[in-house]
């Protein structure tokens, strides 16, 4: 069982606000209604046309129509923006956005930070309706892996940082809304083919190709019909390699903060991503009066992997007569270099198919009535999976002879110049000879294999009446509306492990028993040049195992433990309701304000594993109080909790158009955050010890238990937002500065409690130690953002076709946590980044186009907190660079070609203080692109 702290923590247009967010305008894919927009910003209405547009330029345009009509900052990416950069999904995609940190997995972006708030607190909806969460290997629980959803056959995807009581709580970070297609995008048929071919620079052949197909036509008397349909198959063999280290010790005789690995890994992971899908979007507008839809999306990402793995552990030296000591596992010689008396090799070779399917099934509709009256209705059904259906990890595992005092240490590492640990000698008499690069040397250990089902449904319903008129000589907006989130989500894995207990047989014995990481598609170790890798070979360990199944035995307590270390099922009832008003004060002013209320009730249940049940041997007969314990070691209980929780979250927002080109927004907005799945499910491993207190004459019942908290609180934020934004008057760019202050309480995190005479599953307990999860005080999360966009038309032709949009975000947070032993209890939120710049330059002219784009995402915390600050873990600062040139021909048809992650970098994450500092590093290479499509 892991318990994650969790710590609050594309047409063409890259950044647009819309008009404050209404379930209508999420459903409707036709051109956006904006109330203001008007060149001299006094309030007046209008429509601004679809989103679909040919170039950049144009859909920039149109966004700061829209921006400026907005009451509330709305950022978007739309489809045609993300086809002219190498954006593969919507992660990638959003991370051009101001105050975006993406988190990639083997070099694609699966999760989006917004705002320095971790992805957990995100909202994911599709045309404004919830959608399920596509989970990874059940752990990720509430964050949304975008990789799963791809940037095609979309019309949108907006960020809507600052809620309002018309959307759902759970967004502190932000609600994250794919917008599809409509048919009435476009006037008549429309048709849209492409295709895809490239390949990444590391690892051998690692092949890419796509073809991607859209369509949309009107029918009907006077076009009151129309559909929309699209499809998509898209395929990616990457490769990456991986280290990391952990088990950070300090040595004698160093400086103070100053800490060495006592493990360290090498991995490589070789892998075929594909992702296919299709939807269809069907609507009905017989009058401007009436609307219905019926919609649908499908997807599944499919990932096939093979992971070979060492494993190098320091072990301690052999015992010796005293007065000689056993020589410690570490044996440093200088800052740059250290020794293990002994070391374990565990090798591990992973394959795994990944299945995560979404679907998603929407009817609604709308009808105007009355003077000013509208009623809006949705129906919602979606579903995610997550399936393991092959998963199997072979083991081979020996342990070196320890040295003794006076020899030399089993295996000596330098430190390269990245930091990372490189093997530099061997103590080869230890071994006869060998070392852990040698098959010989590598023992066969054991066969584990996993099957897990994870599963999400959810049913929602949400109806909204709104009135739009005058009141009192001002313009008035009236909303109020209900929805209903009904959700199940479950784990269940089944693990089998084969311990061997044959002959002791290396890899060496038989043929083709261990691999070398640079057969098949596979590169010679990176990270550290000129260590050649092996490790146990997938299939013929397999075919070992079902030739030899004498030498196996079933490992049936090691089995039942793993198979439910991560099994739970959640029911989660969500029950809303909201009120708001949108009050023109002057032609210039608006204030809209309301209130949301939403009730959660949930239902938890999961197991937990009795790993021991001991008794005392000296407690005197007849007095055991091993009876009042229901259960024996290996037993497997049922734990369920239920957990209930009101929010009141109300929301004021302003604007005022302070002249012809200025525009000011401020607003009060509250959300919540509830716990991720992971944190609440009451998974546990428990432990009971009897002891017998001769001096007291007293039997004591003692119990240790690692247990998930169903009674967590959500996380609570209260956000104050503003922005200054000004246009440039011949509507050629606009610049904006913005300031945020969250200030959140009930942040997550792990703590060890202790307790004296304390009740579990119906037995007290004399001491009870529980390591589990906890709500920490309160904290924030402020920040700066800035963007500019401008298109310089002014300079002579050719050069008038340049153009630059950049943002800069600095986000600065703290929490307060209370972990026994650790000397400062205020820390950064997690996955927030303290610096994140975008920039791209732009040139279009004629039929050609070209982007460079640049991205920096500054350090970020990346893992829980500990007793010892020193060893806290945080991402280093990235950069990346992309580019893309395109030719688009008079007859519909456009060539392009485009690069991702030119400069190659490493993804790295350090601990914070001196030495042998690198916890994680991974290199996963360069793509290139050639692209054709054609729009009839």
């Amino acid at each position: 069982m892991r318990h994650f702290s969790k710590l609050a923590a594309l047409g063409s247009c890259s950044l647009i606000g819309l008009s404050a967010f209404t379930p209508a305008m999420a459903q409707d894919t036709k051109p956006v209604q904006a109330q203001e927009a008007k060149e001299d910003g006094k309030a007046g209405d209008t429509t601004v046309d679809t989103l679909v547009v040919s170039s950049f330029r144009e859909g920039l345009a149109k966004s700061r129509d829209i921006m400026r009509a907005s009451e509330n900052l709305v950022e978007v990416q739309a489809a045609d923006d993300v086809g002219k950069l190498p954006d593969t999904n919507i992660a990638e995609a959003l991370r051009r956005l101001t105050s975006v940190y993406l988190i990639r997995d083997q070099g694609e972006g699966r999760y989006v930070s917004i705002r320095g708030a971790d992805p957990i607190l995100n909202n994911v909806t599709m045309n404004g309706q919830t959608i399920a969460v596509s989970d990874t290997d059940g752990e990720s629980g509430r964050a949304a892996p975008l990789d799963v959803l791809s940037a095609s056959a979309l019309n949108r995807v907006e960020i809507h940082k600052v809620t309002l009581p018309n959307m759902d709580g759970q967004s502190i970070g932000g609600t994250i809304n794919i917008v599809t297609p409509s048919g009435y995008d476009h006037n008549g048929r429309y048709i849209n083919a492409s295709a895809e071919t490239g390949y990444n620079d590391f690892g051998k052949d690692s092949k890419i190709w796509s073809t991607n197909f859209s369509a949309s036509d009107r029918f009907g008397a006077n076009d009151e019909f129309a559909v929309f349909v699209s499809g998509e198959y898209w395929f990616k063999q990457y490769t990456s390699q991986q280290y990391t280290s952990s088990g950070s010790q300090t040595a004698p005789g160093y400086p103070a903060h100053y800490y060495f690995p006592t493990s360290v890994v090498y991995a490589e992971s070789i892998g075929e991503k594909e992702r296919y899908g299709a939807s269809i979007n069907l609507e009905y507008r017989p009058d401007d009066a009436t609307r219905a839809w019926a919609r649908y999306f499908f997807t599944q990402y499919n990932d096939d992997r093979t992971r070979p793995q060492i494993t190098i552990k320091g072990l301690q030296g052999r015992a010796v007569a005293a007065p000689a000591v056993r020589r410690p596992i570490l044996n440093p010689v200088s800052q740059t270099e250290f020794g293990f008396a002994g070391y374990r090799s565990q090798m591990e070779t992973r394959a795994e198919v990944q299945q995560r399917p979404v679907q998603q099934f929407v009817v609604g509709g709308e009808h105007s009535f009355g003077k000013g009256w509208k009623l809006v209705g949705d129906l919602n059904y979606t579903t995610a999976k997550e399936l393991n259906p092959y998963q199997r990890y072979f083991e081979a595992i020996t342990d070196t002879p320890g040295a003794l005092p006076t020899e030399a240490p089993a295996i000596t590492f330098v430190q390269n110049g990245e930091g990372l640990a490189q093997p530099k000698a061997y103590n080869t008499v230890l071994t006869n000879g060998l070392t852990f690069t040698d098959p010989a040397f590598n023992t066969v250990y054991r066969l584990r294999g996993v099957t897990s089902t994870v599963i999400e449904k959810t049913y929602t319903g949400n109806t909204d009446l709104s009135w739009d008129g005058d009141l009192a000589d001002h313009q008035f907006k009236f909303q109020t509306g209900a929805k209903v989130i009904l959700r199940t989500k479950s784990v269940d894995d089944t693990d089998y492990r084969y311990q061997f207990t044959g002959p002791k047989t290396t890899l060496a014995a038989f043929n083709g028993l261990s691999m070398r990481f640079d057969d098949g598609r596979g590169e010679a170790y990176q990270p550290v040049s000129g260590l050649s890798l092996i490790a146990p070979d997938r299939y013929r360990y397999e075919a070992y195992f079902q030739a030899n199944p004498g030498n196996f035995t079933y490992d049936a307590v090691g089995a039942a433990s793993n198979s439910i270390e991560n099994d739970y099922h959640l029911q989660e009832d969500i029950y809303a309701g909201y009120v708001m008003g949108e009050l023109h004060l002057t032609p210039a002013l608006s204030v809209t304000a309301g209130a949301r209320v939403e009730r959660t009730n949930s239902d938890i249940s999961a197991q937990g594993f009795v790993a021991q049940v001991s008794a005392d041997p000296n407690t005197p007969a007849g007095r055991s109080r091993l009876g009042e314990v229901p259960f024996k070691t290996s037993d497997i209980i049922d734990i369920s909790r239920p957990h209930n929780y009101t929010n009141f979250l109300p929301a004021a927002v302003l604007r005022w158009d302070l002249g012809k080109q200025w525009l000011l927004r401020a607003s009060v907005t509250t959300n919540i955050g509830r716990p991720d799945y992971t944190d609440i499910a009451p998974i546990s491993t428990i432990v009971v010890s009897e002891f017998y207190d001769r001096t007291n004459d007293k039997v004591e019942l003692d119990a240790s238990v690692e247990i998930g908290n169903p009674d967590l609180k959500p996380y609570k934020a209260l956000n104050f937002d503003a922005s200054l934004d000004y246009y440039f008057a011949d509507n050629s760019g606009s610049l904006t500065f913005g300031v945020f202050n969250k200030r959140v309480r009930n942040a997550v995190y792990s703590i060890d409690n202790e307790y004296k005479n304390y009740s579990f599953e119906g037995v007290t307990y004399d001491n009870y130690i529980e390591s589990t999860v906890t709500n920490a005080g309160p904290g924030y999360i402020r920040g700066v953002e800035l963007s500019a966009q401008k298109d310089f038309k002014e300079l002579p032709a050719p050069f008038d076709g340049l153009g630059v949009y950049a943002n800069a975000s600095f986000i600065d947070s703290e929490v307060e946590i209370n972990v026994p032993g650790r000397p400062d209890s205020h820390v950064p939120f997690f996955n927030q980044a303290d610096k994140i710049f975008n920039l791209q330059a732009y040139y279009e002219h004629g039929g050609f186009e070209g982007r460079v784009a640049y991205s920096y995402q500054g350090k970020a915390t990346s893992s829980s907190f500990g007793a010892n600050p020193d060893i806290d873990i945080y991402r280093d600062p990235r950069k990346s660079v992309d580019a893309r040139v395109a030719y688009r021909f008079g007859n519909g048809v456009q060539l392009a070609l485009s690069g991702q992650n030119l400069g190659n970098p490493a993804f790295i994450s350090r601990r914070k203080q001196e030495g042998f500092n690198i916890s994680s590093y991974e290199v996963f290479g360069r793509e290139f692109r050639l692209s054709i499509s054609k729009t009839w």
